[in-house]
């Protein structure tokens, strides 16, 4: 262990003026003399964010907790892509009962060559076999001649169907019967599914910063375990959907505190890698769900398998600690001395008492104290800043509907649908390390646009493709690029938008965002007016909305914006983006001591 000293020494280099505690370096705009002697009398005044330069940003108790946290993750892609096996189309065609083809006036006539003919009206019709029966029997006519002169021969529609076998099991849409007049019914399942997302976003999104992260996650869990135990169960379509819409709400809640629970947890240089390693074990999975779904084949047990490991989680009860960011928020002061204690003796690090004590005092106070304000959505469709909020809203309702379009699209593609699935899952993983590589040094704007427009152009090539390795080649490639992009659009929203309208901003985001999937199984239906349809759709908006980015501001190793005026105002904003910050550099603020 090494002693932490309290001690602070203070020195100059132009721009930045740098506070020394023990082996900790913390960087604080340039102050006048004015703002260091009001520095120094609150200077015991201690973020948490400086305390974990002290304790370690990842040490090894970040280090477990993180991996727990990842392993929720899994769970998580579970239930977020179930539908592409649970609600698979086989092929089909009608039922045919027995038929009695022994009278020798059937000459050669199998059964099979009967029920072939009688099929042959369709997948949703069939021909009457009393009526073919009758011509036949009538001597009139051999299979042959009805066949050469069917219109003879009256059609009913289908009321029973024969599934094939060949690909998948049991599936809703065998159970249930939801082809021919039902068949609107399997898609609109899934945006149904997704429009649970939207609200679970919404409630456990809210319920998460009232409540905490730790009983939100829980609260979760449980619903997740009820919900989709009783859908496996489900005895028709109509009491299958409502729980199924609840277990898209339950895993969008869950999936929110685990990446807000991983992002928390650890210093601000390993936030960005803490959240791609949350999405990359979201990531395996994906793939896992291949692996199981071929496995199983069956979607009540597909369902069970995965919702009954939700019991594993029962030990992070004690495992798990809440978000000590939280705890500091709500002011509850012992809760986060006794973790942060904890974390400091996992990590071999001294800390004492009067580092505690600064810690949980504040001086902060919310913009609605300062400035007397509160500020609303409205805010951010005014004059300045409407065109900048359409354009990230936009940009994250079209990478959703990609994202999802094409994982729930990869039984369209050709080939194995559990080797293709399994490869976009794989994809997703290279696509993060990529981000976390390129994002710095290359910033955001221009990988966004060359990830999408790339991406967007793959999916068109693949709608005309025939060949069907090449055709999944394309697709693959489309995947990586819209995980990439996604991923950066996340990343560039929480930048681009004011401190003071972060929180609404990100907000409607996640809401455009779900309705992109609810609109993807829609759009995935429109091949069955043209085949390519539906990918040319996807990368037309994919290359539009790539272009729309290069509208956007550069965010990468620029001061966030604070206030509606660093983004409005043309200065403040120049200032910006040359990384000048303008509150502590403009004369005013000076004059004002601020």
């Amino acid at each position: 262990m090494h002693q932490v000293h309290h001690e602070q020494i203070y020195y100059d280099d132009k721009r930045r003026r740098k506070i020394q505690r023990g082996h900790s370096i913390l960087e604080f705009p340039l102050f006048t003399e004015s703002k260091r002697n009001k520095y120094e009398r609150s200077h015991r005044i201690m973020h948490f964010d400086d305390l974990l330069k002290i304790l370690g940003e990842f040490g090894r108790y970040q280090q477990i907790r993180l991996f727990l946290i990842c392993l929720v993750a899994i769970v998580c892609a579970f239930h977020a892509m179930n539908m592409v096996f649970v609600g698979a189309k086989p092929d089909y065609k009608c039922h045919v009962p027995s038929v009695n083809v022994s009278d020798p006036i059937f000459g050669n006539t199998t059964e099979k060559d009967f029920q072939d003919f009688l099929q042959s009206a369709g997948k949703c019709e069939i021909y009457d076999a009393r009526e073919t029966s009758k011509l036949i029997l009538s001597g009139n006519y051999t299979l042959d001649g009805i066949k050469v002169n069917n219109g003879t021969v009256p059609k009913s529609k289908c009321t029973e169907w024969d599934y094939s076998r060949e690909v998948y099991g049991p599936t809703i849409v065998t159970q249930f019967d939801l082809v021919c007049d039902k068949d609107w019914l399997r898609s609109t399942s899934k945006t149904l599914y997704f429009f649970g997302r939207l609200v679970g976003a919404v409630v456990f999104g809210q319920l998460s910063d009232i409540l905490g992260r730790k009983p939100t996650l829980f609260t979760c869990l449980l619903m997740l375990l009820i919900v989709g135990s009783i859908a496996s169960a489900a005895p028709n379509f109509y009491v299958f959907i409502p729980f199924y819409i609840l277990q898209g709400a339950a895993q969008t809640g869950l999936f929110l505190v685990t990446f807000t629970l991983g992002t928390e947890l650890v210093g601000p240089s390993y936030r960005l890698v803490a959240g791609f390693l949350v999405q990359s074990f979201y990531s395996i999975g994906y793939m896992t769900l291949s692996v199981l779904a071929y496995g199983i084949r069956d979607w009540r047990y597909i369902e069970l398998a995965i919702t009954l490991p939700v019991v594993l989680f029962v030990p992070y009860i004690w495992l798990l600690p809440e978000s000590v960011r939280w705890l500091l928020s709500k002011h509850k002061e012992e809760e986060v001395k006794n973790i942060v204690r904890k974390v400091a003796d996992t990590n071999k690090v001294d800390i004492n008492e009067e580092m505690l004590e600064d810690l949980t005092k504040t001086d902060d106070k919310s913009e609605t104290e300062t400035t007397g304000r509160r500020y609303t959505l409205i805010d951010l469709c005014r004059p300045g800043m409407i065109f900048l909020s359409l354009n990230v809203w936009f940009n994250w309702l079209v990478n959703a509907m990609l994202y999802y379009g094409l994982s729930l699209g990869t039984d369209n593609l050709g080939g194995d649908p559990y080797i293709n699935f399994c490869i976009a899952g794989a994809v997703e993983i290279p696509a993060y390390i990529m981000c976390i590589l390129m994002l710095n040094p290359l910033g955001r704007r221009r990988p966004l646009f060359a990830t999408m427009v790339v991406g967007g152009g793959a999916c068109i090539a693949s709608g005309f493709i025939e060949m069907i390795p090449l055709k999944i080649t394309l697709a693959m490639i489309g995947k990586f690029c819209i995980t990439a992009s996604y991923a950066i659009i996340y990343l560039m929203a929480a930048e681009v938008f004011p401190t003071v309208v972060r929180n609404i901003g990100m907000g409607v985001s996640s809401m455009c965002a779900r309705i992109g999937g609810m609109l993807a199984p829609q759009i995935l239906e429109l091949n069955r007016f043209w085949g390519p349809l539906p990918l040319i759709l996807f990368g037309g908006l994919a290359i539009f909305s790539g272009a729309l980015a290069l509208l956007l501001p550069e965010t990468s190793g620029k001061p966030l914006p604070q206030t509606m005026e660093d983004v409005t105002d043309p200065e403040k904003r120049k200032a910006t983006e040359k990384g000048i910050d303008m509150t502590v550099c403009s004369p005013d603020s000076e004059k004002n001591g601020k």
